[in-house]
């Protein structure tokens, strides 16, 4: 990775910003063990991506989605209603640049998230990200117990960056 492309962002939870709650958007954070017995879920989501992002040839397969939950890292299923249509990562003992190797480690009260994608084929609407990542980060502060996260998005992806200044992060080089 090249950090010269990309953006980095920080957010205090007591920054958060006011939301009104949609209950057809939630997250369901997967143990290790809920990774196998939804593999057709994640395999899906897989599948959506390679859809979404031609370009990229480094999608994680289904072993490596494990690889990366053995490592410490959650998946969390971005879900509307019933049906899983993206996911997002977390990791609170570390910040990992590939979900699956230690990058620098935490404070006990930080969060390092990310890996958000949502199908743009199946989104409900252009306002999915927003609700996701508003109502996620707010989820995994809860999970965790902590109160400060760290991203960052690549440089091409304006609407990464877009959403995460709406849910009240600030740029802040941590890398």
């Amino acid at each position: 990775m090249n950090i010269d492309k990309v953006d980095q962002f920080r957010l205090f939870k007591e920054d958060l910003s006011d939301f009104n709650y949609n209950s057809d958007y939630w997250l369901d954070s997967l143990s290790i063990e809920r990774l196998y017995s939804e593999r057709d879920t994640i395999e899906k989501i897989i599948s959506y991506i390679k859809e979404d992002v031609l370009w990229w040839k480094n999608v994680p397969t289904f072993d490596e989605v494990i690889e990366r939950a053995e490592f410490g890292s959650q998946c969390h299923l971005w879900m509307y209603k019933d049906n899983a249509i993206g996911w997002s990562w977390s990791n609170s003992s570390c910040i990992t640049l590939d979900w699956k190797s230690h990058h620098k480690y935490l404070l006990s009260n930080e969060l390092y998230v990310g890996g958000a994608f949502v199908s743009r084929k199946n989104k409900p609407s252009a306002g999915s990200a927003l609700y996701f990542y508003r109502q996620g980060i707010e989820h995994k502060f809860e999970l965790t117990n902590t109160d400060t996260a760290y991203l960052y998005s690549d440089d091409w992806n304006r609407a990464s960056a877009q959403v995460s200044y709406k849910t009240g992060f600030t740029a802040f080089n941590f890398l």
